[in-house]
């Protein structure tokens, strides 16, 4: 992963959305992937607008055809 976080996804959606290809790419394929959102600092506004971005910015993306 770019950046030096290894298995973690860090950064805006279009980041996070080329780490996931990423790592589609090098297991050959994924069929499904867990995330974990670390809470204890984070208020419930953040985790929302995180999730909000994972499922309206990031998900979209990733359906998207790849050239």
């Amino acid at each position: 992963q770019r950046g030096g976080y290894g298995s973690l996804l860090v950064g805006g959606p279009e980041m996070v959305t080329e780490g996931i290809a990423q790592f589609d790419e090098a297991l050959g394929g994924i069929a499904r992937l867990t995330l974990q959102m670390d809470v204890g600092l984070v208020s419930h506004a953040r985790l929302v607008e995180a999730i909000d971005l994972l499922a309206h910015d990031v998900r979209p993306r990733l359906a998207a055809p790849r050239p």
